[in-house]
């Protein structure tokens, strides 16, 4: 019997493009993988102990569902959280575990990354520090730098006993004295002369403090000559509104 090609040919297209529908249904439901980068939080911990050192601050997670699904998950719908409720004091090590991830439904959590975190617990101290005003650049030929005066002169920093102890000074940051030739007032956020990664933080007074620069002619300003008026005031001897650093941070690395 001769083979017909045509024969119910309607019927042949029909059932190849039903097969074709059948392997897509079939390969979407297939699980894939893909990583996510997740926040990690440190949640019910003491409010007399504060976490130290360096903090993991995010885990990477491996997830598995079908592409429908997994398509649909971003970070921002993850969560990853250490309970920090029973924790004691001291260095330990936390593994890390399904149960602390919260993922979509129908993801399945294949693999953590790093799987133990390490955690370094103390009490937490506050203690007043100076304030240290920092400078750069000069003044015009004429003119010098007399004096400058930091108001408030402490602030109180906080955190963790070990890193507050190591903490001398809190900084405002480069105060440029380029081009000055009259007193002025500039605002300046202390930050505590600690490495970057530290949480010990300001917390009195809240928001910024005054550094008050005395600008005169070289060699004519006697040194108790108390501040001027802001130079940008426009009447002398009458302060103006204090001009703001513009930079985040005068911590050392």
């Amino acid at each position: 019997m001769r083979f017909n090609l045509r024969q119910n040919l309607y019927l042949k297209v029909f059932s190849l493009i039903l097969a074709i529908v059948c392997w897509y249904v079939v390969r979407s439901e297939q699980d894939q993988v893909k990583d996510f980068a997740v926040p990690l939080q440190y949640v019910n911990l003491p409010a007399d102990l504060d976490l130290s050192g360096r903090v993991v601050d995010t885990v990477i997670v491996r997830l598995s569902a079908p592409e429908p699904i997994l398509r649909t998950i971003t970070e921002d719908r993850l969560a990853a959280r250490i309970d920090m409720s029973s924790a004691p004091l001291g260095e330990q090590f936390v593994t890390m575990t399904p149960g602390m991830i919260k993922a979509p439904g129908g993801a399945q959590i294949d693999h953590i990354s790093p799987d133990l975190i390490r955690v370094s617990i103390d009490r937490r101290v506050r203690r007043d520090v100076p304030v240290v005003a920092e400078f750069s650049g000069s003044p015009p030929p004429g003119y010098e730098k007399v004096r400058h005066v930091v108001d408030p002169p402490l602030v109180s920093i906080e955190g963790p006993a070990n890193e507050v102890a190591k903490v001398t000074r809190a900084l405002t940051g480069t105060i440029l004295l380029d081009g000055e030739t009259a007193d002025y007032e500039v605002a300046a956020t202390p930050i505590p002369d600690a490495p970057s990664w530290s949480r010990v933080h300001v917390v009195s007074p809240r928001g910024p403090v005054r550094v008050q620069v005395t600008i005169g002619r070289a060699g004519e300003n006697p040194p108790g000559r108390a501040p001027a008026g802001v130079k940008r005031s426009g009447a002398p001897g009458r302060p103006g509104p204090p001009r703001r650093l513009g930079f985040g941070s005068g911590a050392l690395p």
